[in-house]
């Protein structure tokens, strides 16, 4: 079990080297096509720092050829996971970030833009509350859920595309250098195109790598450890996964740039309730249990009290520490059904 625990770890080391180059990567292709700092934290970013959690699944699944097993309930797992974790450890991370750094940045309360995370949240809450019911109400069929998965993929284009129409910030800059034109000796703020395409390409290899040794070592030691390897998915997978999102916010946190942490995280949000939910859809039966149907119930809830709390600029501590409180009701819900 030792070996197992030393490769999990290798493994998540190499997700986020992964997706520190993905991201950095990314940030600087929104700089050359001047997209709005709302476009680059809500759909750059956050589609750059959620590969980890969208391969996860798609090779657990995958490797599943769509029967229920121990890779099915691991992709699930990761599924569900990462929207929970994103809603309520994410938000306590930030709050605890923006209380470290209030000296620093003069001020403990975020300052965001409210429009920008209800929109994402408007999106996100509807969506992800219809496939949680779909996969806990009913027993969907193969051609419900196809259709659902393709309606998915139209929604996120739609929430993609309307990004897009964003204006670019005037103020809006990358604050880290390329990383290959470092090594390639260029100038790291005003990198080349191939080198900006080659990091983006490092970056997916080393996540998709990184990823399927991730899920064989999620398998192997919930054996071992008799636990279910869904239930390890859904707190393991998305606790690696989802620290890309929770470091970059804390990078943009300690540099004032509030309005990107939190559209990095409600970004990531609505991608995690379209592409990687349109996999399941596609590649396992979509069949929730209990543990998942908890994730998701206090992921809304969550999600719904972070809504109302952006009525204004200004983003208090309690709102924020509220998702440290989510989470582990999580915990203390799972103990007590007796899956852990």
């Amino acid at each position: 079990m030792t070996a197992h625990l030393i490769l999990l770890a290798l493994s998540f080391v190499i997700i986020l080297l992964g997706s520190e180059l993905f991201t950095n990567g990314v940030e600087w292709a929104g700089e050359r096509l001047g997209l709005a700092e709302a476009a680059v934290g809500s759909l750059l970013a956050a589609v750059g720092t959620a590969l980890p959690e969208t391969f996860i699944p798609a090779i657990a699944l995958l490797m599943s050829r769509g029967h229920p097993g121990p890779h099915s309930a691991v992709g699930i797992g990761a599924i569900v996971g990462a929207p929970l974790m994103l809603s309520t450890v994410a938000l306590l991370v930030m709050g605890v970030a923006a209380t470290v750094f209030r000296g620093r940045r003069r001020r403990v309360g975020l300052t965001v833009v409210p429009e920008d995370a209800r929109r994402d949240l408007g999106f996100f809450l509807p969506i992800f509350a219809a496939v949680v019911l779909l996969g806990g109400l009913v027993d969907p069929g193969p051609v419900l859920r196809r259709m659902s998965a393709i309606l998915l993929l139209f929604l996120y284009v739609f929430y993609a595309w309307t990004m897009l129409q964003i204006r670019r910030s005037a103020e809006a800059e990358v604050e880290h250098g390329l990383y290959f034109e470092r090594l390639f000796g260029g100038s790291p703020d005003a990198p080349r195109l191939w080198p900006t395409v080659a990091q983006v390409l490092a970056g997916t290899a080393a996540i998709l790598f990184g990823a399927r040794e991730f899920v064989d070592q999620i398998v192997l030691f919930s054996a071992h450890a008799g636990i279910a390897p869904g239930v390890l998915s859904l707190i393991l997978s998305p606790l690696a996964t989802e620290l890309p999102e929770k470091y970059n916010s804390i990078i943009w946190i300690r540099q004032r740039k509030d309005h990107l942490a939190l559209g990095n995280i409600t970004g990531a949000m609505v991608f995690q309730s379209c592409i990687p939910v349109a996999l399941g859809l596609a590649y396992s039966p979509w069949h929730l249990g209990a543990p998942e149907l908890l994730a998701g119930g206090i992921t809304i809830v969550s999600s719904a009290l972070l809504y109302a709390n952006l009525r204004d600029s200004k983003l208090t501590m309690p709102a924020l520490m509220l998702g440290g409180v989510a989470y582990a009701i999580f915990i203390a819900g799972l103990a007590w059904m007796g899956t852990l």
